[in-house]
């Protein structure tokens, strides 16, 4: 399990957080200086590089600032 946390420019918080509940159901986005932030956990890779293609597609700015491997306890 890989918990990801993402910082996103022209999206709203509702609009992300529909795109990541597709990916993830445990997930928390939060708005702060004009910017969308979430921290969020996903079960693959290959899950990860689908939201990201969904983000790239919707042209949405983003950037990760962290991408981890946790034990699958932390993700339940």
């Amino acid at each position: 399990m890989l918990l990801a946390k993402v910082e996103c420019e022209k999206i709203s918080v509702e609009r992300l957080a529909q795109l990541l509940f597709v990916y993830s159901k445990k997930l928390n986005v939060w708005l702060y200086n004009k910017k969308v932030y979430a921290s969020f956990f996903v079960e693959s890779l290959s899950l990860l590089k689908g939201l990201i293609k969904t983000l790239e597609t919707n042209r949405i700015k983003f950037r990760f600032y962290r991408i981890e491997e946790v034990s699958y306890g932390q993700g339940n």
